[in-house]
């Protein structure tokens, strides 16, 4: 994937340019940010994000210190806020950032500006389908965490979505402003198995589980307790 558009601006980026991913998230933000499903006008799309939220936060550990990795506003964070002391932002768009109410970074996810093992979690809700180097991402997160400490994913099932709005529209199902295939952003689909290939070479155990009434893969990858573990 080189050339990317964004739906209903003409706007177009070449991805590798440099600048051209910041300007790219920044423009998807403009108009996709994942918080404006909360506030979608169908009913069905709101308990579906609602479920999602409920689904990532119930896969965090008790912690000391959490990364929320592609937070936007931070809105997703607040759901495990009562689960430990500190939960740090990070997203590539700071201007996103500067709507949030706790700290965040602003930095490129597969390059993370931070310490080997500051983390007990590290979260990655809606990120891996639309950065470029996902294995690099992975593995900067597994460098992040402490020895025992958890990633948690979450993926779209977009094997399953795709089919599910076309067939919503030919059924009259409103969708509100939802577009018909991928939606915009994803540079890539993922299955269970790719998945599970994805995280294995950065955690001793991977859990991979299907939702299929949020229409997501949900990923729990538990680092080694020490150096070495096997995956």
């Amino acid at each position: 994937m080189r050339m990317v558009t964004v739906p209903g601006t003409g706007e177009c980026f070449d991805l590798h340019r440099p600048g051209a991913v910041a300007a790219w998230n920044r423009a998807l933000n403009r108009r996709y940010a994942m918080d404006n499903l909360r506030r979608h006008p169908s009913g069905l799309v709101r308990r579906i994000e609602a479920r999602r939220r409920r689904a990532v936060a119930a896969l965090v550990p008790p912690f000391d210190r959490a990364l929320d990795l592609g937070a936007e506003d931070g809105s997703l964070a607040e759901a495990w806020a009562g689960k430990g002391r500190c939960t740090v932002l990070l997203d590539l768009d700071a201007a996103m950032l500067r709507r949030a109410a706790r700290p965040g970074v602003a930095a490129d996810a597969a390059r993370l500006p931070l310490a080997d093992a500051s983390f007990d979690v590290v979260v990655l809700s809606a990120v891996l389908e639309h950065v470029l180097e996902p294995e690099a991402v992975v593995s900067e997160c597994a460098r992040g965490l402490r020895p025992g400490g958890r990633m948690v994913a979450y993926v779209p099932w977009d094997g399953a979505v795709v089919p599910l709005k076309r067939w919503a529209r030919r059924l009259g199902v409103g969708l509100g402003k939802l577009h018909d295939g991928l939606a915009p952003g994803h540079l890539r689909t993922f299955d269970r198995g790719r998945l599970r290939r994805l995280f294995a070479p950065a955690a001793a155990r991977v859990r991979v589980r299907l939702d299929p009434l949020s229409l997501g893969y949900y990923v729990a990858a538990t680092a080694p307790e020490s150096g070495g573990g096997d995956a």
